[in-house]
């Protein structure tokens, strides 16, 4: 549990990193967007995961990167979710505090795939 909350804060600020980043280089929210967030995001996690016990594994926190900024981009597209909205960052969190647990869950599973790089 502990761990958990720990990968999911360090991805929380990961992604708020990358959107500041990108809502400069690419302001257009739409997938392109996402998927540049989630493909940054796993070369920064390939790097921190040379640290020593560093928690995060990269394919997973990638997978909840893009979780969470795709599921945000749909909601925006639909009408439901306005950008840049102190909502919009909340709807963020919660996407990937439900998905990075999940894609562990996923890879500890006999059936699930393994997305593990270790």
């Amino acid at each position: 549990m502990k761990r958990s909350l720990l990968c999911v804060a360090i991805l929380t600020l990961l992604l708020v990193l990358l959107d500041q980043l990108y809502r400069w280089l690419h302001p257009e929210v739409n997938v392109v967007r996402a998927s540049l967030v989630a493909a940054t995001g796993l070369v920064v996690l390939l790097g921190l995961a040379r640290l020593p016990r560093f928690p995060v594994r990269p394919l997973r926190g990638a997978a909840a990167l893009f979780a969470s900024a795709l599921g945000s981009v749909l909601l925006i597209e639909a009408g439901i979710l306005v950008s840049r909205s102190p909502l919009s960052a909340v709807v963020h969190v919660v996407i990937l505090a439900f998905a990075y647990p999940l894609l562990e869950a996923l890879g500890r599973s006999p059936a699930g795939v393994d997305l593990s790089v270790r």
